[in-house]
């Protein structure tokens, strides 16, 4: 248990040390939130266009696309944020950690001196400072600090009041409009393009808690990355209706590839499907 204590310890620490890095490097953040409000305004250029129904628009979509990526290439805070998250050992392979292994700490409280209480305290303003200052939870970084959020406010609650923590929370995802398409998410698992993906599963949103639909749409379509732990999918469903939204995706007019890739789709993220299953059942 002493053990386990001391590596709770530690992992407090380094939240504090991670909250500490973004108060201190606020200012030069605010160059990449610049960038990202240009990114976002030739976003809402490409959303206009029909790239797939007219020849002019698909090249100027193109063109947009390439001023897009030279100035996602430079952003500089965006990786470094995740490079020094990674570096405190905050989380591995999800941001789910950050929130799963807090709220960890959170239950043994037993070990916590008061300077380090006053320090924990301190450290909810540096944050809320951040926050107000900064727009990153809104854009790449955005599954990290939704994590990151949710865990520190139950983490501040227990040494002071943390209503203006709400301040760094959506409790439902905010509705895009044409000048803020959600279309920051790179497609690297097929060829479609992103918003034709999240269009085909939209309906999925409504049976995931709020914010993990965009969550999963990032993993498996542009981090190609299986989560640690798997989405639960919630409220009324049918299996075979969720199968049919995912085998509907596979069959659709495209370089779709081998069918277990589509398959893993569902199987590899969400509880409940076994991937032989699914795939002998994935058109039924």
């Amino acid at each position: 248990m002493k053990e386990k204590a001391y590596q709770l310890k530690n992992y407090r620490k380094s939240i504090l040390e991670f909250i500490d890095y973004l108060h201190k490097n606020r200012s030069y953040m605010k160059d990449d939130v610049r960038t990202i409000e240009k990114i976002r305004g030739i976003g809402g250029k490409q959303h206009r266009l029909k790239p797939k129904e007219s020849y002019k628009d698909a090249r100027k979509f193109n063109e947009l696309q390439t001023e897009k990526e030279s100035e996602l290439y430079s952003l500089t805070w965006d990786n470094l944020i995740i490079e020094k998250a990674k570096e405190l050992k905050l989380y591995e392979n999800s941001t789910l950690d950050i929130r799963n292994r807090l709220n960890t700490a959170i239950h043994l409280m037993y070990d916590i001196k008061p300077a380090e209480a006053t320090e924990i305290i301190k450290a909810k303003e540096k944050y809320l400072t951040f926050r107000k200052e900064t727009d990153f939870c809104s854009f790449l970084t955005g599954f990290l600090f939704m994590d990151l959020d949710r865990a520190l406010t139950e983490f501040f609650g227990a040494f002071t009041d943390v209503s203006d923590m709400k301040r760094t929370q959506t409790e439902s995802p905010a509705p895009q409009s044409e000048d803020d398409p959600v279309d920051i998410i790179t497609n690297n698992f097929n060829s479609d393009d992103i918003n034709s993906v999240i269009d085909h599963f939209q309906d999925l949103e409504k049976n995931m808690k709020n914010g993990e639909f965009m969550q999963w749409i990032k993993q498996a379509f542009e981090l190609l990355e299986t989560p640690e732990h798997k989405f639960k999918l919630i409220g009324k469903y049918m299996i075979s209706e969720i199968r049919g939204l995912f085998y509907t995706y596979y069959k659709k007019p495209g370089n779709h590839g081998k069918k277990d890739k589509y398959v893993k789709l569902l199987s590899d993220y969400f509880e409940g499907f076994d991937f032989e299953k699914t795939k002998a059942n994935f058109n039924k």
